[in-house]
């Protein structure tokens, strides 16, 4: 384990839901704090498409939702800057500053802002990502190490070397909780479900993993697992976290609904930060003394491919997981109500009801929505049979 890495300490990569669907990016970027690099990896292949210079040690890194940009902390220089990737060409296009010693970097799920840790003066850039400037810059009270955005875009949540979790309300910028507990006492890197109910947070000097629960910004457990837990990632669909053990060269895997560790997986030389693919079938450790990131299989957990990089990787970035599209929009709620009630009202054919109805159900793209409005269509009819009347006050949609 490389000391610049251990000086500088740490990064998330935030893996969380986005509210927007964007085109999926499938490489990673991975930073290589002592050679002053970013790697390119494609994940669908595994394989090494590019190197990118220009970084000064570099460290944290995220990827935006939409997949088109990376930001990357540039730990060692002066003044402290971040660096802007275009994915589409892998070239740097923008330098922020950003304040003394950036370290972690994370990304709103909705990708309006990036929020960087400054270990030189105790606060955390917000920049607009629309502009690429620092819109405001929120002081800590103390260090700062990692960093985690909630998938509601309302709270940051971060680590601090005082062995603390401070809490910024994203509306205002500034602190709305301080959480401490026994368990915290070198808190570094973090992680947050798809649900937002829980953030994780890998403790250093503990050897564990500490868990929140943040509806009430309370410990709920503490959780063992290998020595120095460095980088943390929760699977997409929320099952499973995945914790790199820098210390001993293992990687945890902890099922969520017990708060156990399942297995520990072997194979590793140093690993640091982990990211999972958006489509949770495999997880990227970056092993920072063995110049490599290795490739976990998420169906069998074992590491079925070894990438060489460049030296001493800290950090995997990776584009958020994508939801569905919801294609049961307002305007087609709104449009099949129409329907609905002139059906009701005007249409006395029942059969042609049914044939239309189901003609839709085999060729409409927006069948589950419109399943279910007729579900509620058919209940509404049941209930003028049985009350012998009807609601006219059929607009809301329970």
């Amino acid at each position: 384990m490389s000391g610049a890495s251990i000086g500088l300490l740490l990064v998330l990569v935030l893996l969380s839901p986005t509210a927007a669907v964007a085109a999926t990016n499938a490489n990673a970027y991975v930073t290589n704090s002592s050679a002053n690099t970013v790697s390119v990896i494609n994940t669908t292949n595994n394989s090494l498409v590019a190197t990118i210079l220009g970084f000064h040690s570099p460290n944290g890194a995220a990827m935006t939702p939409d997949g088109t940009s990376v930001y990357v902390a540039n730990s060692e220089a002066v003044p402290g800057t971040v660096s802007v990737i275009n994915t589409a060409t892998n070239t740097i296009t923008a330098t922020i500053l950003s304040g003394s010693v950036p370290v972690a970097v994370a990304a709103s799920p909705d990708g309006k802002h990036i929020y960087v840790t400054n270990q030189g003066d105790s606060t955390v850039a917000v920049i607009n990502t629309a502009t690429n400037t620092v819109s405001a810059t929120v002081g800590i009270g103390g260090i700062p190490l990692g960093a985690v955005v909630t998938p509601d875009n309302a709270h940051v949540y971060l680590t601090l070397v005082s062995g603390k979790v401070a809490v910024v309300s994203t509306a205002s910028n500034t602190v709305s909780a301080t959480i401490t507990d026994a368990s915290l006492v070198l808190p570094g890197l973090l992680a947050v479900t798809p649900d937002g109910k829980t953030v994780y947070v890998a403790d250093l000097a503990g050897n564990s993993v500490t868990v929140i629960d943040t509806a009430t910004n309370t410990v709920k457990t503490t959780i063992t697992v290998g020595q120095i837990p460095f980088g943390l990632t929760v699977t997409p669909d929320g099952a499973n976290l995945y914790v790199a053990n820098g210390g001993d060269s293992t990687v945890s895997v902890i099922a969520t609904v017990s708060n156990a560790v399942t297995l520990t997986i072997l194979g590793f030389n140093g690993p640091e930060g982990v990211a999972i693919t958006a489509d949770g079938k495999n997880v990227l450790v970056a092993n920072n003394i063995g110049n490599s990131v290795a490739i976990i299989t998420t169906a069998t957990n074992t590491v079925s491919a070894t990438i060489p990089v460049g030296l001493a990787p800290v950090v995997v970035a990776v584009q958020m997981p994508q939801p569905a599209q919801n294609v049961c929009t307002s305007d087609d709620d709104d449009d099949d109500h129409d329907k609905d009630r002139d059906r009701d009202h005007h249409d006395h054919d029942k059969d042609r009801d049914h044939d239309r109805d189901h003609q839709r159900r085999h060729h409409d793209p927006k069948q589950d929505c419109d399943s279910g409005k007729d579900k509620d269509r058919d209940d509404h009819h049941h209930d003028d049979d049985d009350h012998g009347h009807r609601d006219h006050h059929d607009g809301g949609h329970i």
